[in-house]
């Protein structure tokens, strides 16, 4: 989960977000079965202005699991960190800082699942290395072993969440790493999976 440096709120969510937001809330008040819609604004709706500026955050990776390409729209969503349909985060779901660009696969892993323990990829204090460790043997990542109980909690939680090693997700790091290793001629900018990328990469400088 790469670092991410969040830009200014767009112009169209300091024109709607407070009045979308208090729609939302009031229309999970009134039915709390209530699907989940992008509201609209000059012919766009909320999706349609939000998704370039989020795509740009995390040069067209996914703000969790770093997957690449996503040019398809099928295979790009813009997740709610905290859950559009929780009760206590329903007055965020147009909220910039609540909003990441993401894979389908991290936004149907985690769903509407929510634990406070989570981390988000561009809090202040975040660093990938001082919460995970990738083994690059297999492609699995792990809590950092050398963290406080409390980090290696809130990564296990980020990891089990959002699925990070679930299916063929390691299996495809490690194919991202071979593609890598076989054109390094490649801006890592245009490849899945960087930070297991340079992990590797520096575990093979130390051992040469």
């Amino acid at each position: 989960m790469r670092k991410l440096e969040r830009p200014p709120e767009p112009e169209v969510l300091q024109l709607k977000s407070a009045q979308w937001n208090q729609q939302w809330v009031e229309l999970r008040q009134k039915n709390p079965s209530a699907q989940f819609t992008w509201y609209s604004y000059k012919d766009k709706t909320a999706r349609e202005w939000l998704v370039h500026e989020l795509r740009e955050m995390t040069q067209s990776h996914c703000s969790f699991c770093d997957a690449w390409p996503m040019d398809d729209q099928s295979l790009e969503s813009i997740e709610h960190f905290r859950p559009k349909h929780h009760e206590r985060f329903q007055h965020l779901a147009f909220t910039w800082t609540n909003l990441y660009y993401c894979c389908d696969r991290c936004q149907n892993q985690k769903g509407g699942q929510w634990e406070d323990e989570l981390i988000a990829p561009d809090e202040a204090s975040y660093e990938f290395e001082d919460c995970f460790e990738f083994d690059v043997s297999t492609g699995v990542i792990a809590p950092n072993r050398c963290a406080s109980p409390e980090i290696q909690k809130r990564a296990e939680a980020t990891i089990r969440i959002f699925g990070l090693n679930e299916g063929r997700r390691p299996f495809r790091r490690c194919h991202a790493l071979a593609r890598w290793q076989n054109d390094k001629t490649q801006n890592i900018q245009d490849t899945a999976y960087r930070n297991f990328i340079e992990a590797a990469s520096l575990r093979a400088a130390e051992v040469a």
